[in-house]
């Protein structure tokens, strides 16, 4: 697509979810065209991850009184899964409605309520002196050689130490902590502009040692605010604030907390460089410095939009806003409203009129505006005090940034000095963590690193050698990691082992009527994972499966009768074949399935936790998830009017009889079966047969003993599965082995070291079609929640390998390439040539 083609006039060609279009600053020559011709404005999808349009608000009045009506939610809503502050759809349980900024009231208010103290007008006011050390400190340092760079020496450093400050970090992590925060903005990479590698690695071990902090801090409780969130208790009525709402708030904090001033102090202090006549007026009458750091509020504008979703309709400007939409409310553009502020383009630190909106408005109103503006004047009360002439020395580079206003490098020089002593600072003890983030963060969560080549290519060496230690380790982070098959299996067994609360992993896939979150139900605990697995599992025993082998073998031959001599196996068989087979099961029409597997694609890389995700990830996930449910919505109302042989019309029959299946479940259901059935059995395919091809020995033994394919299919499971761990909870205390596991302990299991367990499994490192004695293996996991879809997978398998291993096949250059999954270990591609 081109702008040219997509984007209205009113644009000219400025796609605002372009992150690379605001290299150069925030665009208000776009927004003051926006404000005259189209104040309320419906942007279309443009660069969005999730495929998405949304409303643009940009005039003063419309945001004001939108940011104050409850219509409009921080959380998500009006049918739609996800929400958040961002364009694109952030995953509720995980972000939206979980993170602080991201929760609609009551909730937010109690949990507001609860750390305000933290940042209420005394303890910031107990803060100034030290903070007033801080800057002093960093300002003379700074400025000392007559050049420097004041994002780099002054705004970014002070930010990061004040929120660490406020969070109550001891003064030995700060450097490592400050280096893990300057990576990061927001969910991107600070100099890249969107999610990194570097930049997941710092934001996991932020919240790791977030994590850890609070534990130490419930035990015994100290000064600052996370002590606070570690303790504090919600009043009675509201739900008990989850563990995972507690460690978030270590990240949302130093994040949240640290990214608008910073910008505020960097762009407010460029302002004053670029216009020295308000330089010379501050340092010539210090009274105006209040009226200065309100007007570098309103210029610098450092967080430029907050999104809403719309919860139901509502008119805003005239214009018609449909529940479910998305809405920006644009800051930047309102604080340059002609309509507000006399000559807005214009910075006057004399303004006598400047009700900005820096710090947003309404219920989600800055909490820790006093500490900004606390920040924004010491800064430059330090500077006053000893730069007489402040001027750029070069160039200024900006962030990719859409969701901040972010300068990078800001080169200046300082003249006039006034050599002013700093206040002594407390020594700084030696660090007691590692600098490196990923280093940190994966030793404390997992004892094997998911992000190394050598581990994707083949994670079976690392696994033993980790195995050696016992069969249930904890790591530093404290999750309790189980690498053995019979603990593994009595892990999945246990009544004491499910997911609780799981707001970390899954209250991101529907939402009711009322807008309550809806999980599927292999992320439920019983009774309710019995009531609705008991729906579908009548669609999925052998019998029922085993009537779809001769239109299996159909579609097989077919595909591989069109593959030709030289193909991608992935493309070509794995993929297309179990999205036809879930399409007939389902009643979904045939020329629907390519959309099917792009969604499934989507949800199935999205089965890793978030920190192993890019935010685009995250947001394709969320859509796929949206445009699966839509789907289904619809599907289901042609077959409440025309019921049909197929797995809907049957779940539409469950729902109409009551209480058993509530419309979201049903949509849900539909969309679990497909997107997870289908992922499991693509890579079934594809792992099974790189094994063969590897192991021609193997693959000579299955032609010649062709009856034998059943049992071939589950030895190629057990050798390579596609999933790899699964995460618990204990529910209660309970003991898994021999090693005790508390009431609230994560559990990583890790299937793929159990499938090789040599306490269990003869010579297990090697493939053998022929294994004596088969010992079940956990390649669909076990007891209560044991794959529904085993059947069909199996079916499916046994078809395509029983017919791939019919053709002479050879790996072709460049060689098979794994996907990049932590919890499915797959294949996205296997060239091979048939001779």
């Amino acid at each position: 697509m081109t702008e040219q083609q997509e984007l209205p006039p009113v644009l000219d060609g400025f796609d605002l979810s372009d992150q690379s279009r605001f290299g150069d600053g925030f665009p208000h020559h776009v927004f003051t065209r926006l404000r005259k011709q189209a104040p309320v404005f419906f942007h279309p999808p443009g660069t969005t991850a999730d495929g998405e349009g949304f409303w643009v608000l940009s005039r003063y009045a419309d945001i004001r009184a939108a940011a104050a009506d409850p219509a409009f939610s921080s959380q998500g809503g009006g049918g739609r899964a996800g929400g958040g502050t961002h364009i694109d759809d952030l995953a509720p349980g995980v972000h939206a409605g979980t993170m602080l900024n991201m929760m609609d009231d009551p909730r937010h208010q109690a949990l507001r309520d609860l750390v305000s103290p933290s940042v209420d007008g005394e303890t910031v006011a107990s803060l100034e002196p030290e903070l007033r050390a801080v800057a002093a400190n960093l300002v003379a340092g700074a400025v000392a050689d007559g050049r420097g760079d004041l994002m780099v020496d002054i705004a970014g450093p002070f930010a990061i130490r004040t929120a660490l400050l406020v969070l109550g970090v001891p003064r030995r992590d700060w450097p490592a902590l400050h280096a893990w925060a300057d990576v990061s903005m927001g969910f991107d990479d600070r100099e890249v502009g969107e999610d990194t590698e570097r930049s997941q690695m710092s934001r996991l071990a932020l919240y790791q040692y977030g994590s850890g902090a609070l534990k130490a801090l419930a035990a015994e409780p100290g000064p600052g605010l996370l002590s606070l969130v570690a303790t504090g208790e919600l009043p009675e009525g509201e739900r008990p604030l989850s563990s995972y709402e507690r460690e978030v708030f270590f990240n949302l904090i130093l994040g949240a907390g640290s990214e608008p001033p910073r910008n505020a102090i960097a762009h407010g202090l460029l302002a004053l460089a670029e216009h020295p006549d308000q330089w010379k007026a501050l340092r010539e009458d210090r009274s105006l410095i209040p009226g200065a750091v309100e007007e570098m509020l309103r210029w610098s504008s450092p967080t430029p939009y907050n999104r809403r979703t719309a919860t139901r309709d509502v008119e805003v400007g005239g214009m018609q806003i449909r529940a479910g939409q998305k809405v920006t409310f644009w800051w930047a553009s309102a604080n340059r409203d002609e309509e507000v502020f006399a000559d807005p383009h214009t910075f006057d630190i004399r303004r006598e009129h400047n009700p900005h909106l820096a710090f947003g408005f309404g219920t989600h109103g800055c909490m820790g505006e006093r500490l900004g503006r606390l920040e924004l004047r010491l800064v430059l009360e330090a500077l006053l005090d000893r730069v007489g002439e402040l001027s750029t020395a070069g160039p200024v580079r900006w962030a990719s940034s859409n969701k901040h206003t972010v300068i990078l490098r800001l080169p200046v020089t300082y003249g006039a000095l006034t050599p002013v002593e700093a206040p002594e600072l407390p020594e700084q003890p030696p660090p007691t963590i590692p600098a490196d983030p990923g280093q940190y963060a994966i030793s404390r969560m997992l004892p094997f690193n998911p992000f190394d080549p050598e581990f994707r290519e083949d994670p079976y060496p690392i696994y033993r050698r980790i195995a050696e230690n016992g069969p249930v380790m904890r790591t530093p982070g404290g999750m309790v990691v189980v690498m053995g098959h019979r603990e593994a299996s009595d892990a999945l067994r246990d009544p004491l082992v499910g997911w609780g609360d799981g707001q970390s992993v899954a209250e991101h896939f529907g939402r009711d009527a009322e807008g309550r979150p809806v999980r599927q139900f292999i992320f439920m605990d019983p009774p309710d994972h019995t009531r609705l697995r008991s729906l579908v599992s009548g669609a999925f025993t052998a019998r029922v499966v085993e009537r779809l082998r001769p239109r299996a073998v159909e579609l097989a031959d077919r595909l591989v009768a069109s593959a030709g001599s030289s193909f991608d196996l992935m493309d070509a068989i794995a993929h297309p074949l179990p999205a036809l087979l879930l399409g007939d099961l389902m009643g979904v029409p045939e020329e629907n399935m390519d959309r099917f597997r792009g969604w499934s694609a989507a949800i199935g890389r999205g089965l890793d936790p978030d920190f192993a995700l890019t935010r685009a990830q995250v947001a394709q996930r969320q859509g796929a998830r949206e445009q699966f449910n839509q789907y289904f919505t619809e599907l289901a109302a042609q077959r409440r009017a025309e019921p049909a042989d197929d797995l809907v019309s049957k779940l539409v029959a469950a729902e109409q009889e009551g209480d058993r299946l509530t419309e979201t479940e049903l949509v849900t259901t539909c969309t679990l079966l497909v997107s997870a059935g289908y992922a499991l059995t693509v890579h079934l395919i594809g792992n099974g047969m790189l094994a063969l091809l590897r192991e021609p020995g193997q693959l000579a033994w299955l032609r010649a003993n062709p009856g034998q394919i059943g049992a071939a299919v589950e030895e190629l499971i057990r050798y390579d599965a596609p999933a790899q761990v699964i995460s618990r909870t204990a529910l209660s205390d309970t003991v898994i082995g021999d090693t005790p596991i508390r009431q609230g302990e994560s559990m990583l299991l890790v299937l793929g070291a159990a499938n090789r367990d040599p306490a269990v499994y003869d010579e297990p490192d090697r493939l053998d079609l022929a294994r004596r004695a088969p010992v079940r293996h956990l390649g669909f996991g076990h007891g209560i929640h044991f794959c529904l879809g085993a059947p069909l997978a199996r079916l499916a398998v046994q078809v395509v390998i029983g017919r791939l291993a019919e053709l002479d096949l050879t790996i072709a250059d460049p060689g098979p390439r794994h996907t990049e999954g932590m919890v499915i270990r797959g294949l996205a591609s296997l060239p091979v040539v048939a001779r």
